[in-house]
């Protein structure tokens, strides 16, 4: 959901040799809308995130994209916070 750091992420992994940014979204619900047709081999998703969480949209995108592999991630200000 941060702008910078989500285009940071594309830059990165574009510049990386043998990796392409197909895409990157502000929310899950702009994903759902075009994730589908973009096809990515991999998903870097958030956990936290405005509206529906990371977790809510994997289990919606693995049940169109079984064979996507997704990565989550997050940020907390509360180091203590433990995600399963």
């Amino acid at each position: 959901d941060d702008k910078e750091i989500r285009e940071s992420l594309a830059i990165l992994i574009e510049g990386t040799e043998g990796f392409s940014c197909v895409s990157h979204y502000g929310s899950v619900e702009l994903a759902l809308k075009k994730i589908f047709d973009d096809k990515p081999d991999v998903i870097l998703m958030d956990i936290n995130l405005p509206g529906m969480t990371g977790i809510e949209g994997v289990k919606l995108i693995k049940e169109k994209m079984p064979d996507c592999e997704i990565i989550m991630q997050t940020i907390s200000e509360n180091d203590k916070t433990q995600y399963c």
